[in-house]
């Protein structure tokens, strides 16, 4: 034990220049659409970047051309091959972009890109196609890239019409182009029914991009007569329209198997079945009108949109002119009586086959084959020299189980049997493993610690955890741990679906070295108060396959989510839901609340009308968590255009306070006809409604009025925001009638502002904006430029930075442990005195006589003068965080407020955070403080 704390004490000395186990500035990777996400953009290349400190690799997902690799970023050409029976087929290209196909994000972070490119396409030299299932896996750190083929024969491609298998004889298959449609007759519509088929429901069912009807007749579910089954998430939803809309929902239906569907009406109720079991039924007590159109199966019958198409097989499909029967069907449609039944679809086979990665460029030929299912190169972009097979380093954790994964160049951690410490919201994970390098020259170590089992809500849910490494007396050593993760389940996102987190690090390793570290799990709670996390959420479980990423205060639900390329809502900020209120379901606590989504920072727009799209959008992770968040989002409008907003959150108990520093410049004049620079609901994305607005300053109100809905325009005047902190207000939210559970209202308060904008110094000016989404009408809260201005010019800039409120409505919603919180809802409840007293109360006012102050928002973040800080700090609301930088240790230091020290821990060295400064060599720690409104506070801090 002596040698390893001799070690330890070595590697992590207080007084070191620079810790060899740390991250060096080069060490670090980004990953983004060379010209923004090209649905977004059309023309664009589906072109995608990664960027380390060492090397840049870019790789079109169509064609699979490199056009730029290593240091130089010179051209590359990579070649893929098949060998199946004899002969060789050479990949032609990846397949387009769909919610569950072609270019895949896996893992984002600061150390490690993971991305996939599926249904890879093989020709033989006479053009044949070759039956597989077939992808390209790239694997990047930040001095080593790994390329993977991964294929295996593939299943027979669906046949359209009678040349389907089925589940009888022969079936129909409906592959998106095809459906089966059976004109409108009397006999199709009687006012009793069962209508009852077999259904094969592949992975791959959604066609399109709604979710698919199975059957439908008569237009749609908004026209009287209507009757159908739909496939939504998984489930099947039977729907019904006896002057008005009726539905049931199934359980899951089995993908890549046969189903059976009943849905029948005796004239007073209806009654879906699936698999002869009653998924439920509905009293409805009203004799049917008929209507006068097609029974469609695979579409919807109206056609509308993209006809909402099903990709699949139908059989044995059977009409009853009545709700339960012995005798023959109305009607009986069979296909190929001596068709082929089969339960599943045959899969295609090798005698033998061989696969091959070749890699060439201006500095040679990189060359692998495997007869297996997967063949990979694994090198270093910069010098072009492969990876060694092995890792010599050992590692060992604790009796879990370690595997050392070439293709992806990480040991993988698993920790599934781990043994929770603690109960409740205070459950942490902790790990203690060690690393040894028995070699003569440094050797970096890439971990991977996965779970893919979760106990529960409670204390330990995936939505909110964060992973620290720590060295072996639990001080957090300040390297940083990505978060990369997926929850979601669908069969037909194939791989990486399911449950999993991975925390990803990577340690640089001298020769000879042996060192005991902890990886520390937090989850509800960091030193007993709700832990902040921001972490990238997978969406292949879910689809759409882009950046994702989710940031959370406690592990009850996410906080505040982000799309940086604005793949999904055409937004960056979407789902936002508020902490501690009464949840979805409407009882119990620590759970998911309802969505109050929606809003976005510099919306663009020409003079004609057409929005200019974020484009290069890329994330540097600074902070991460447990106790403040630190992500910038970066990118540009136009080529003249740069913009970024960093966004944090902090450890708390009482609200979520989501804090945006956004920056704009503008090199290149440009004319648009509206540009919003932020705003509280989005143009695409708003999640909830409320009765009226309200705009002040720290001094008070300086007015209120009621909203006014609808109509895509501006439904005030633009007005300037003047004074001290000015702020905005959207209170008296109006919950969806159908959800259950609280919901929250919103505001923003102006914490900082510098802005030229045509050319002159400007305030910002605001404006309630009516919304139509749809059927559905709202407002939006704009930060505008001045009225009269519509042209950017060279030198123009925004700096400003932001605090986004998500406000309990009701002290009845809230179940927290702020008292504070509390009293004031109480008493100010569902108003705009809410987001004034978080204006007033959180105007941090700060005198420092040891160190220098950096900022006062979203942390009060102090440089220190040999280790140490002293401060006083008037007004703040909930847990304030405060951040001491310059340090030369990753120790914990004593930090004392009026005299008193703070010591929040739960489970030993658990409430502060430590993070590393690779270009300086030096160290920050964050601390949150609870601290009573309106009094003066010493704050000290020594190291």
């Amino acid at each position: 034990m002596l040698i390893k704390a001799l070690t330890l004490l070595t590697l992590f000395a207080p007084l070191l220049a620079a810790n060899p186990l740390m991250p060096t500035p080069k060490d670090h990777t980004k990953m983004w659409w060379s010209e923004g996400f090209p649905n977004n953009n059309p023309g664009a290349p589906w072109l995608r970047v990664i960027e380390t400190g060492n090397y840049r690799f870019a790789l079109n997902t169509e064609t699979l051309e490199i056009p730029e690799l290593g240091k130089e970023k010179t051209p590359a050409k990579l070649e893929l091959s098949i060998t199946a029976d004899g002969t060789t087929y050479t990949a032609a290209g990846g397949s387009k972009w769909s919610r569950f196909t072609g270019p895949r994000l896996i893992a984002s972070g600061h150390f490690f890109q993971r991305i996939d490119v599926t249904d890879l396409t093989f020709l033989s030299p006479e053009g044949k196609k070759l039956s597989t299932e077939a992808s390209l896996e790239v694997a990047a750190w930040p001095d080593r890239l790994g390329l993977s083929l991964i294929a295996k024969p593939g299943i027979a491609l669906l046949k359209p019409g009678r040349d389907a298998f089925g589940k009888i004889g022969g079936g129909f298959g409906l592959d998106a182009k095809s459906d089966f449609t059976i004109p409108h007759a009397k006999e199709l519509d009687p006012a009793q029914f069962t209508l009852e088929f077999w259904a094969y429901i592949p992975a791959d069912h959604q066609a399109g991009k709604h979710s698919p009807w199975l059957v439908c007749k008569n237009r749609n579910e908004a026209s009287n007569g209507n009757f159908g089954i739909m496939l939504v998430n998984g489930k099947a939803v039977a729907l019904m329209n006896i002057d008005g809309s009726f539905r049931i929902t199934s359980r899951p239906v089995n993908i890549d198997a046969w189903n059976k569907f009943s849905l029948s009406y005796d004239g007073d109720t209806m009654r879906f079945h699936l698999n002869n079991k009653l998924a439920g039924e509905q009293k409805i007590g009203k004799p049917r009108k008929p209507g006068r159109h097609a029974l469609a199966f695979g579409r919807r019958e109206d056609n509308h949109g993209d006809g909402y198409p099903f990709r699949g097989i139908i059989d044995g499909v059977k009409l009853f002119d009545h709700t339960v029967s012995k005798t023959k069907p109305v009607r009986h449609w069979g296909f190929l009586a001596d068709g082929r039944a089969q339960e599943k679809p045959a899969r295609a086979s090798w005698t033998s086959s061989q696969l091959d990665i070749r890699l060439k460029s201006e500095k040679g030929t990189l060359h692998q084959q495997s007869s297996g299912k997967q063949a990979f190169l694994s090198f270093n972009p910069s010098t072009f020299s492969s990876s060694p097979p092995k890792s010599p380093l050992v590692v060992k954790a604790s009796g879990h189980p370690v595997t050392f994964e070439p293709a992806l160049g990480w040991h993988r951690i698993n920790l599934d049997q781990v043994k929770p410490i603690g109960k409740g919201n205070n459950v942490i994970d902790r790990v203690h493993f060690t690393l040894s390098n028995p070699t003569d020259r440094e050797e970096i170590a890439r971990l991977a610690f996965e779970k893919s089992r979760f106990p529960g809500r409670l204390g330990s849910a995936i939505t909110g955890v964060t992973a620290i490494l720590c060295d072996a007396d639990g001080h957090p050593t300040g390297i940083p741990v990505q978060l990369s993760k997926n929850w979601h389940r669908k069969p037909e996102a194939g791989t990486h679906q399911g449950p999993w987190f991975h925390g990803i690090t990577q340690l640089r390793l001298p020769p000879g070295a042996k060192v005991d570290l902890q990886i520390v799990i937090a989850n509800g709670h960091w030193g007993g108060v709700a832990a902040a996390s921001h972490a990238q959420l997978s969406l292949i479980g879910w689809g759409t396959n882009t950046l994702w990423d989710q940031s959370a205060l406690g592990s009850w639900g996410e906080s505040i989510c982000y799309d940086p390329s604005q793949t999904l809502a055409n937004s960056t900020i979407t789902d936002v839901r508020p902490l501690m209120v009464t949840p979805k379901g409407g009882k119990g606590q620590w759970n998911w609340t309802n969505n109050i989504g929606g809003g976005d920072f510099f919306r663009l727009y020409q003079p004609d009308g057409k929005r200019i799209a974020h484009s290069a959008m890329r994330a540097t992770y600074h902070k991460i968590g447990p106790c403040l968040t630190e992500v910038t989002y970066e990118g540009k409008l136009t080529d003249g255009i740069s913009h970024q907003a960093t966004v944090s959150l902090g450890r708390t108990d009482d609200l979520v306070r989501g804090t945006y520093r956004i920056r704009l410049d503008v090199e290149k004049a440009t004319d648009f006809s509206r540009f919003i620079i932020f705003q509280v609901g989005s143009d695409t994305y708003n999640f909830t409604t409320e009765r009226k607005m309200a705009i002040g300053t720290a001094d008070g109100l300086t007015k209120e009025w009621n909203t006014q809905w609808g109509g895509n325009t501006y439904r005030t005047e633009t007005v300037a925001l003047s004074g001290t902190y000015p702020w905005a207000s959207l209170h008296q939210g109006v919950p969806d009638p159908s959800e259950k559970g609280a919901i929250a209202n919103r505001g923003f308060i102006i914490r900082e502002w510098k802005a030229r904008l045509g050319g002159k110094d400007t305030a910002p000016f605001i404006a309630e904006r009516g919304l139509s989404r749809g059927r559905t009408d709202s407002s939006t809260l704009d930060l505008l430029p001045p009225p009269g201005i519509t042209r950017l010019e060279p030198g123009d800039f925004i700096e400003a930075t932001i605090e986004h409120l998500v406000i309990p409505q009701f002290a009845k919603d809230y179940y927290g442990p702020n008292q504070a919180l509390r009293a004031a809802l109480s008493k100010n409840e569902n108003t705009w005195k809410m987001v004034h007293r978080e204006t007033a109360g959180n105007a941090r006012q700060i005198e420092v006589t040891q160190g220098t102050l950096v900022r006062k928002f979203p942390d009060i973040r102090i440089q220190t003068e040999n280790n140490a800080a002293t401060f006083t700090l008037t007004n703040g609301l909930g847990y304030v965080p405060l951040t001491f930088t310059g340090l030369k240790s990753h120790r914990g230091g004593t930090l004392t407020v009026n005299g008193q020290k703070i010591d929040q821990s739960i489970h030993g060295n658990d409430f502060w955070q430590s993070d590393f400064d690779p270009t300086t060599q030096t160290y920050s720690q964050t601390f949150n403080l609870p601290l009573p409104e309106g009094n003066t506070h010493t704050i000290t801090f020594q190291q």
